[in-house]
């Protein structure tokens, strides 16, 4: 048996007395606890803390262990202490964690605030620089308008007319809230339902970011552990539901802003200056994509050379998706990873692996699939017939991969190999809960996309 195994940081100091002097003096609280245990368990048998474990009491409850844990909670919570619940082997056992979460904190949250404002000008960035007749970066754009020089323009002539420019200020508005509203429901969504639970959690921080969306997303943090599964799960599946019932109407609504076209139309519409060195963004296929195309253009498209070219609008829709679906991979911390443990407890780290699996498999195909496409004839005639045979099969493997699933790879591996806690570990999903799980996998599935973006140079 662990040092700890409840699985806690059990060095936490007893609370300060109110004047915040000396820590608090609990003569009976191994009495008060024990007392406590008594009311709602059978006890066969208490170890008493040595200062690395916490007091343990195992038994076998006499109510329900979310019953049991609201009846113990004051108690242990008035002598410093929290019930941790679990079951080990035949027995149920009460861990008395020294401290007490739940201390939320006061002011105004100035970083969340910061971070907002900053993720508003990248995003609204990205989004005025996708207009369709805005050929220069924006920030370009308007250092030449602020300065009055187009020096460091490389083609002045492609500088935007003034209705092109107030367009493309209208398309960066439009894109900046489709995509914050998505994404900001999303985290509200976690944040109101902790507030429902009465989890403390803070409020969204919001990651700017100049990248193809403006931003990496937001996270909430938890201040304290959930209280069960239920609760866990809650809070877990708020964020993709909510996030998903802003999404899916904002993707509709821009497709019907958005065009069907072919590469050819699209090159014809470039200004000469920039054919040959311009790049075409390809977003990815999703089951659900697909039907919402569908459902827009009464067709499966990409067909017969054809493909939709996206409004802004749609490519924030189409993000939003991404974004939930990248939430719902089935492990740690993460939004799924908060469903498969509300489903199976602590078999849900077996869905571990085969995630990171699959996920480095796309990741291998993927980086096939672009080092082979990007060569040239003279680097194939320099590694041999034999040998680009062999790349050439597994590029041509039929995998929709992608390199840059090994970022989210690492990120599983290092920042997110646990699960976070619950203070209930007995409890389970009621069958409105379960049923509600079930379907948040399947939306996982339908909402995935093994290669969510394809960049192909025009001239290459």
């Amino acid at each position: 048996m662990p040092d700890n195994p409840s699985g806690w940081n059990t060095n936490i100091p007893l609370p300060p007395t109110p004047d915040g002097d000396t820590p608090v003096s609990f003569p009976n609280r191994w009495d008060v606890i024990r007392a406590s245990a008594a009311e709602v368990m059978a006890i066969d048998d208490i170890t008493h803390s040595d200062g690395a474990r916490p007091m343990r009491i195992r038994g076998r409850l006499m109510l329900s262990a979310e019953a049991a844990f609201l009846k113990m909670r004051p108690a242990f919570e008035s002598v410093g202490h929290t019930p941790h619940l679990k079951r080990e082997g035949a027995q149920d056992v009460v861990y008395a964690l020294p401290a007490v979460f739940g201390k939320a904190r006061t002011g105004i949250p100035w970083l969340n605030i910061a971070l907002l404002a900053l993720t508003l000008v990248s995003v609204f960035i990205v989004g005025v620089g996708q207009h369709d007749q805005l050929y220069l970066p924006p920030l370009m754009v308007l250092t030449a308008q602020i300065t009055g020089s187009t020096a460091a323009v490389p083609y002045p002539e492609l500088m935007p007319t003034p209705e092109v420019w107030r367009a493309a200020l209208g398309t960066g508005v439009l894109y900046t809230l489709a995509l914050l509203g998505i994404l900001g429901t999303h985290e509200m969504g976690h944040y109101l339902m902790s507030r429902r639970h009465g989890i403390s959690a803070t409020l969204p921080f919001f990651i700017p970011f100049p990248n193809l969306l403006g931003t990496l997303g937001a996270v909430i943090a938890m201040r304290e552990p959930t209280p069960n599964r239920k609760v866990q799960f809650d809070i877990g599946v708020a964020g993709p539901l909510a996030g998903l019932f802003v999404a899916i109407p904002v993707l509709l609504i821009g497709l019907l802003l958005s065009q069907v076209g072919t590469v050819d139309q699209f090159i014809a519409n470039l200004p000469e200056a920039l054919r040959g060195q311009t790049s075409i963004m390809s977003e990815g296929n999703s089951l659900a994509y697909l039907a919402a195309k569908f459902v827009v253009f009464g067709r499966i498209l990409p067909a017969g050379g054809e493909d939709v070219w996206i409004h802004p609008v749609a490519f924030a829709g189409w993000a939003g998706l991404l974004v939930t679906a990248l939430n719902l991979l089935p492990v740690g911390q993460l939004d799924g990873g908060h469903v498969v443990y509300g489903l199976f407890g602590e078999k849900a780290r077996r869905f571990r692996t085969p995630v990171i699996v699959v996920l480095v498999i796309l990741t291998v195909v993927g980086w096939f699939q672009d080092f082979v496409a990007a060569l040239r004839p003279e680097q194939i005639a320099a590694m041999g017939e034999r040998v680009f045979s062999v790349l050439h099969a597994i590029a041509a493997l039929p995998i929709p991969g992608w390199q840059w699933w090994g970022m989210w790879v690492f990120i599983l591996l290092v920042l997110m190999r646990n699960h976070a806690p619950v203070l209930d570990e007995i409890t389970e999903l009621d069958p409105k809960r379960r049923a509600l799980g079930i379907a948040m996998l399947v939306v996982f599935i339908l909402i995935f996309t093994p290669r969510p973006l394809v960049i192909t140079p025009l001239g290459g």
